[in-house]
């Protein structure tokens, strides 16, 4: 193997390995309402502010909000379409790693937890 493909290979790998450290965090939604249910997910810096990042998806489809590194904290804005149920929010949350929710339920009697929390 030549030297420059090696130095080749090395520069990709430290290349990969930089750009995950600079990743932003996702929010990771299971999506488990009832086949035919559309669910959202919006992420602000404050209760009820802005959006800055929205996903969304058909049930049993699963998909993710990127939050940016330069947020410190934010709030969840969790929707079902045509819901007779508010918009439930949640936070703040601390921007200090990857997280996971988890949508349940039907289009008028549904409920959100984190993915690590327990039902009882």
């Amino acid at each position: 193997m030549k030297f420059s493909t090696i130095i080749a290979i090395v520069f990709s790998l430290l290349s990969m390995a930089l750009m995950l450290i600079e990743a932003d965090h996702t929010v990771w939604i299971h999506n488990k309402v009832t086949a035919g249910t559309w669910t959202n997910v919006s992420a602000s810096v404050t209760n009820g502010g802005d959006s800055f990042n929205a996903g969304g998806d058909w049930a049993h489809n699963g998909y993710s909000v990127s939050i940016p590194d330069s947020v410190n904290s934010y709030w969840l804005q969790f929707r079902v379409a045509a819901s007779t149920e508010d918009n439930k929010w949640r936070g703040p949350i601390p921007n200090d790693g990857d997280k996971c929710w988890h949508f349940h339920g039907t289009i008028d009697n549904w409920e959100i937890f984190e993915c690590t929390s327990i039902r009882l």
